[in-house]
């Protein structure tokens, strides 16, 4: 007969020898693409009140990764890459501000993250081809230093930068300008709300492209190119106007490995919405 200490010894080994099982079942779950899919965590920015209970909610839907975001950044690097890791995740990539990208560069390194990546420019270098090129000459120095620290760095468009200005666009500018080993994380939906072919942008900047940003984008729309409230047509992935089996399957074939959720804004709650995402994506094959 067990006694009570061997018996309740006995329990919290099988119990947790079975979480750890359902971690592993979890983990070995393939989609049917046999693609992994995260979640930019600035999906998530207006819920965060326990951040290890939402990284929860993020595995427990299928997720295996994710992209962090400044709202997390309130603690120790080594910190959070401890409760990253603690609930079954990993963070290939975090978004990190502009106007602070060199004060975070050691702190990108000590989170483990193989990506740094620039969201957003400055708005007050929107409008002109010398705002952008200032803009990819902060970038380079950037990417100079997170070079030297071991990590990668990248930037992520938005729509402003394909608006036309003097024959050009900010974003030929940035292409131009920046160097060859700056990586593009390319969010699908801002490249449909500017009216641009995501596939030809691919495959144009096939030698940056790295990472891939999903959320679908809702019909009868003019394109835009300012991403405030006049751009905002968001909707799950497989409810909208994209294409993601022929999009992310070119991505793929182009050696994209990096897709991450990026839900700026839904009718649906947050959760219910990543949930949404994920029975979509889980099940697309190409």
């Amino acid at each position: 007969m067990l006694s009570r200490r061997r018996f309740l010894s006995y329990t919290a080994a099988t119990a947790g020898a079975a979480f750890a099982s359902s971690l592993k079942l979890r983990a070995a779950a393939a989609t049917a693409s046999g693609l992994e899919f995260g979640v930019q965590l600035y999906t998530v920015r207006n819920d965060i009140k326990d951040v290890g209970a939402t990284f929860e909610m993020i595995r427990k839907i299928g997720y295996t990764k994710i992209e962090t975001y400044p709202i997390v950044y309130d603690r120790p690097a080594k910190a959070l890459r401890a409760l990253i890791s603690e609930h079954g995740l990993t963070a290939p990539s975090g978004h990190f501000d502009y106007e602070t990208l060199d004060a975070h560069v050691e702190y990108a390194a000590e989170l483990g993250v193989e990506y740094m990546i620039c969201p957003m420019l400055p708005e007050p270098l929107w409008n002109s081809l010398d705002g952008f090129r200032k803009g990819a000459e902060q970038l380079n120095k950037v990417a100079a230093k997170a070079k030297a620290a071991g990590l990668k760095f990248g930037y992520h468009p938005h729509n402003y930068e394909f608006k036309p200005i003097d024959g050009s666009r900010g974003f030929d500018v940035l292409m131009k300008e920046l160097d060859p080993a700056v990586k593009l994380e390319l969010d699908l939906y801002w490249v449909t709300e500017a009216g641009q072919d995501p596939i030809k942008l691919m495959h144009e900047n096939r030698k940056r492209l790295a990472l891939i940003h999903i959320k679908d984008h809702k019909p009868d729309f003019t394109p835009s190119f300012k991403p405030d409230e006049h751009a905002e047509h968001f909707t799950e992935a497989g409810a909208g106007i994209i294409d993601w089996k022929k999009d992310l399957g070119e991505a793929r074939k182009l050696g994209v490995t990096q897709f991450f959720v990026d839900q700026d804004g839904s009718d649906h709650p947050v959760k219910q919405s990543l949930e949404m995402n994920w029975e979509y994506l889980s099940k697309l094959s190409f």
